[in-house]
């Protein structure tokens, strides 16, 4: 049950990912500076959290197969 949490955790951080990357990069052809940094934020926050999210849900998928095989 738990490998399907940590998968679920992994295909939730990638979608968070590819679903907002284009949106940090088009924020650096919007010439207000506002606007760009919120773009900006908006964008790149939920890459960033998505990064977190598949990088601990990673992390723990691999000790837990780690510990299994022992």
């Amino acid at each position: 049950m738990i490998y399907l949490l940590l998968l679920f955790g992994i295909v939730v951080g990638l979608y968070a990912i590819f679903n907002n990357i284009g949106g940090v990069f088009s924020a650096f052809s919007i010439k207000d500076p506002t606007l760009k940094t919120a773009k900006l934020l908006q964008s790149l926050l939920p890459v960033v959290a998505g990064i977190v999210i598949v990088w601990v849900s990673g992390l723990n998928l691999y000790d837990i197969i780690k510990k299994k095989s022992k």
